[in-house]
């Protein structure tokens, strides 16, 4: 069922979402325009540390959220417009999450408000959370420069439509942020807003996709592994290293990377939620018409190892601690985190690339990872070369 709502009217929930969105629902007959206010009540949102205020340059109240999220507590979002009002409190990843299943589900819209914002590449951020794990690292891509004031309001409008997300600030008339495809696993769910954050002006409008655009298009480069094998998740070693010895003889399933190459394993595997680290395995066979050494670029979050024909010819760490460790673009996944130099025989090669979920802290110690873990391989020179 779908709900057209008059434009910007108070929308109390009144016991179920179902009571509150019915009585805010009208016929498309009387009125051109939808649209949706959402007061900052108690009755409306729910956060354990959210706190609510009146204002009378605030009619529909403010919000402040000192941690953590607070959810709005009726209806659902697909696609349209959503726009609010947001004064962050302190450098941190504030904003909000749509398409929310649950706390491990759903894409996070969030921006790092710091007086370095209108230059800063990172200032604006789209992430999807997926099994639990926030992909930051995993979607570089998806990070801008914005018009933002470091201590003052700021006006945030989303606009989905078709699986792409466009995020404008501060009323600007060109997106500070241009996602072509929406990469979490739902296209439908609830809303949240993460602190620590005031909010304020809060309106859904369903129906309005924002104006057309030319579609951002994907185009990956020749050379690059579409199709992978993904093996059988193994528990890390004692010493967190895997070996040749490791690798998996049986349970290998086809798997195929998104358009642009990134294969991401934070979305086929699930939550690991015990203390020890694991251990994910992609394999490619090679036909290689001569002998020869080629160049492989390698991206990957968090660690990488790779094997050919049985023997490890590469490994590498990307972490975000500590700084000095952190591989291009200061830690987070690129297509070409590692140059890696392949020496193939003629015929049939085996390629093996072996990366853990593991997340190293500030004071060293390592835990599995609640972020990105995603890799892509691209051979520089793939003439005379069958990726199977």
């Amino acid at each position: 069922m779908s709900y057209r709502f008059l434009r910007y009217p108070k929308c109390l929930p009144l016991g179920s979402v179902a009571l509150s969105l019915a009585a805010c629902a009208v016929s498309a007959a009387s009125s051109t325009t939808v649209a949706m206010t959402y007061p900052m009540t108690t009755e409306t949102w729910q956060g354990e540390k959210a706190t609510f205020a009146s204002d009378e340059a605030f009619p529909e109240g403010l919000m402040t959220v000192s941690e953590g999220f607070a959810v709005l507590k009726v209806g659902s979002f697909a696609e349209g417009t959503v726009e609010f009002d947001i004064k962050p409190l302190a450098y941190a990843d504030t904003g909000i999450v749509l398409h929310r299943r649950d706390a491990d589900t759903a894409e996070f819209i969030y921006l790092r408000a710091n007086p370095d914002c209108p230059a800063a590449n990172d200032c604006v951020q789209y992430a999807p959370i997926t099994n639990g794990r926030m992909q930051w690292n995993a979607y570089a891509r998806f990070q801008n420069r914005a018009p933002v004031v470091a201590s003052g309001w700021n006006h945030l409008r989303i606009v989905i439509a078709d699986g792409r997300l466009r995020l404008f600030v501060n009323h600007a008339g060109e997106p500070s942020l241009d996602v072509p495809r929406l990469q979490g696993i739902a296209d439908r769910g609830g809303i949240a807003v993460k602190g620590p954050a005031i909010f304020a002006n809060f309106v859904v409008r369903p129906e309005d996709k924002g104006s057309p655009a030319p579609l951002p298009v994907d185009v990956a480069p020749p050379g690059v592994v579409h199709h992978w094998l993904l093996g059988p998740v193994t528990p890390a070693p004692a010493n967190g290293i895997p070996s040749a010895n490791d690798i998996p003889n049986t349970g290998w399933q086809r798997f195929e990377a998104e358009p642009d190459g990134l294969a991401n394993l934070a979305r086929a595997i699930p939550k690991n939620d015990s203390p020890r680290r694991q251990i994910a395995w992609l394999k490619v066979e090679v036909d290689a018409v001569a002998d020869g050494t080629r160049t492989l670029d390698l991206g990957f979050v968090p660690r990488a190892w790779l094997f050919l024909n049985g023997a490890q010819i590469y490994s590498g760490e990307n972490f975000y601690y500590p700084a000095e460790k952190r591989l291009a673009p200061a830690g987070r996944f690129a297509p070409d985190n590692a140059r890696v130099e392949v020496p193939l025989h003629k015929g049939k090669n085996t390629l093996v690339l072996a990366t853990d979920d593991a997340w190293r802290r500030p004071d060293g110690t390592l835990r599995p990872d609640h972020y990105g873990w995603a890799a892509m391989a691209r051979f520089e020179q793939p003439a005379g070369l069958t990726l199977r």
